[in-house]
């Protein structure tokens, strides 16, 4: 009785699909999305909406895709600013993706309804496109164009089966097709698909190949004079004065010597078709226990046996050899053709942060090619379905994975702003942070410099920008940071915003992964006490002008939105707080900071954080406290020795402090005065 009511609920395909995919969605992307926040150009896109206003979208994307501004400022006039609400949008769109790839597709094999739905459930989980969580750009700037042109095949499969409204549905399918490909230019190559479900759909009432054809190509050619349109549109546009080149680099010619376009096309298949879903696998390689981990197993198990319960009370399929080659042709046809727009600017392919972007075109191509072999190769249904359900098992558990990642990444931004905070309460307007980098994989120095300027200029009321993050690492010898000579400008236009400065007018700063966020200048903070860092950074120090700093100024009150509430006082917080002090010379506040942070029981997460105190100690008269914790950091931290020697050196010289004691244990831990 169970069995048949189950069978009986399983089979109402339309409840049983929409709920899959919305479960997937959630495990896969969703759990942790009250921790989330905006990565990427969503933290200057939100900046501009809250500075701004939703019609800033407008010119802010005139140079480069004109029509996506009219998206953005719709969308973020509908949902405002805050992250929690973006990544509900985002999720709620993702959802929309598969139902209207779902629809589609079945109107196109409406004989095919399992195998159909393997390929919009491993859509929707698709592991390559690890993007989901850059909600506000992402939802507006791909996902939306991509719903649309899906919608657009839909209405041209449904004009073909309800010769009816053949005409209305025509028209609407233009008008999606218009608003898909207009807008971006990232789905141009998807349109080849429309063609070739025209001739999967005439198939079934031609019998000669030439009428299937003729027939599909009179119905096509409206869609073909949009996209020929659409391709000379972005041609001359990109070719007019109005554009502002993102710097890409246009195909080179070794890339279109045919060598050059066969290796491309076999990477790509390769690393969409193949890699992508094999690396899921990597889940089940090192067991380690942790948390996540545990979390990441059950969501494999729970989907896992889901899909394949659901599979197993409903499928009655036979082995299909021709919808199997039919699947894997167009899988190849969609894979390559998701990819031309991205490989015709140049840029490369890879399952990493953040050329994955590119596989958001390619995922639905790499999901009807998989499940096309697996049809093919595993004639007999049960097989295919455990193959199939482990896959769409460890995909889920692998994009759980990542937005865990996702949600560190978030966890470390606000932190490492409230140290900012901390230790630079406010600071003169033009003044430009140089770093060599910091730890941060979902945001770079352009990103950040929005919510640096939202921190330190709540108020700002101006296009000219205050302040600027700067990487080193990527921006040395570039426009924007031409030299790390002196009173070298630093200019920067960011769509309708600018800033102005000069390397004279920079701090330098540093922040490793496990340490806390420091200052460096030639005196206290030089090159001696960053051993091993990038000579690109320890170049700019003498750039650095700690002058710009305003120590009496109140600590800026951070967007809790943006920041978070603020942490707990850790030991970060103590040293922020003393390098603070150390800055005017306020050496009783350095050791008061000290030793609150000791009675909290918190010690140095790095051993050079422990400079400042020493110092503190020494120049204060507590010279066995200095000498004890010189002599724990060295043992930390041997490469510190040329620091810790400069730091006595500057004791002696401002006290009667006799050195040579201090210098004989210094000796003994390894290091040569």
């Amino acid at each position: 009785m169970l069995t048949n009511k189950l069978k009986r609920i399983f089979e109402n395909e339309k409840v049983a699909i929409p709920a899959a995919i919305v479960l997937l969605t959630v495990l896969a992307y969703g759990l942790l999305s009250p921790w989330l926040g905006f990565y990427w150009d969503d933290q200057p896109f939100a900046w501009f909406l809250k500075f701004f206003g939703p019609a800033e979208f407008i010119e802010a994307f005139r140079p480069y895709r004109p029509l996506l501004g009219p998206i953005f400022t719709v969308t973020t006039a509908l949902f405002g600013g805050h992250p929690f609400t973006w990544q509900i949008v985002g999720l709620a769109v993702r959802v929309l993706l598969s139902l209207s790839l779902w629809y589609t597709l079945r109107l196109t094999w409406p004989f095919e309804k399992w195998n159909i739905t393997w390929v919009v459930l491993l859509f929707t989980v698709y592991p390559a496109y690890q993007q989901q969580w850059v909600a506000l750009t992402h939802v507006n700037q791909e996902m939306i164009p991509l719903l649309f042109l899906i919608l657009s095949f839909a209405a041209t499969a449904l004009s073909v089966r309800n010769e009816k409204y053949t005409k209305r549905l025509t028209a609407l399918a233009l008008l999606l097709q218009i608003l898909g490909l207009f807008s971006t230019e990232y789905f141009f190559g998807l349109e080849f698909l429309r063609f070739f479900f025209l001739l999967i759909i005439f198939a079934e009432s031609y019998t000669e190949r030439k009428d299937v054809l003729r027939t599909a190509v009179i119905r096509w050619m409206p869609y073909l004079a949009v996209w020929i349109i659409n391709a000379a549109w972005t041609y001359a546009y990109h070719k007019s004065a109005v554009y502002d080149s993102y710097q890409i680099n246009v195909l080179s010619s070794a890339s279109l010597t045919p060598l050059g376009i066969i290796n491309e096309f076999i990477n790509t298949i390769s690393l969409s078709g193949f890699a992508a879903w094999l690396n899921t696998f990597n889940l089940l390689a090192f067991i380690d226990g942790t948390l996540t981990q545990i979390i990441a197993f059950a969501i494999l198990v729970i989907t896992g046996l889901i899909i394949f319960t659901y599979m197993k009370f409903t499928s009655r399929e036979t082995a299909n050899d021709d919808w199997s080659w039919q699947a894997m042709l167009l899988g190849l046809v969609a894979i390559i053709a998701g990819r031309l727009p991205s490989w015709a600017a140049g840029l490369p392919l890879k399952i990493e942060f953040d050329y994955d972007r590119f596989m958001l075109s390619i995922m639905l191509g790499a999901s009807l090619f998989i499940v096309g072999l697996a049809s093919f190769v595993l004639k007999d249904g049960k097989r295919k379905t455990i193959l199939l359900s482990l896959l769409i098992g460890l995909s889920t558990a692998h994009q759980f994975t990542i937005s865990n990642t996702y949600r560190r990444d978030w966890e470390n931004e606000q932190n490492f702003f409230w140290q900012l905070s901390w230790r630079i309460p406010a600071m003169q307007k033009g003044t430009a942070l140089l770093t060599y980098e910091l730890p941060l994989k979902y945001a770079s120095d352009m990103q950040i410099t929005a919510p640096l300027n939202w921190a330190y200029a709540p108020n700002l009321n101006s296009r000219e920008m205050p302040y600027i993050l700067v990487y080193i690492k990527s921006r040395y010898n570039s426009r924007i940071l031409p030299s790390l000579k002196p009173n070298t400008p630093i200019d920067f236009n960011y769509r309708t915003v600018h800033f102005s400065g000069s390397t004279s007018n920079s701090i330098v700063i540093y922040k490793s992964a496990d340490g806390c966020l420091r200052v460096l200048d030639s005196v206290y903070a030089n090159a001696d006490t960053i051993p091993g860092a990038s000579y690109f950074l320890t170049d700019a120090i003498p750039l650095s002008n700690p002058s710009l700093i305003q120590p009496d100024a109140p600590q800026p009150s951070l967007d809790k939105t943006i920041f978070g509430a603020e942490p707990a006082h850790d030991w970060c917080y103590f040293y922020e707080k003393a390098e603070l002090a150390r800055q005017i010379s306020n050496w009783d506040e350095v050791i008061k900071l000290y030793k609150q942070a000791q009675k909290n029981g918190f010690n140095a997460s790095m051993p050079v954080e422990n400079l400042p105190f020493i110092e503190a100690f020494a120049l204060t008269g507590e010279t066995n406290q200095a000498q004890k914790l010189t002599e724990s950091t060295l043992k930390a931290q041997k490469e510190l020795c040329p620091a810790i020697l400069t730091l006595w050196e500057r004791v002696a010289q401002n006290t009667s402090i006799n050195v040579d004691e201090v210098n004989a244990s210094i000796r003994k831990n390894g290091c040569k005065p």
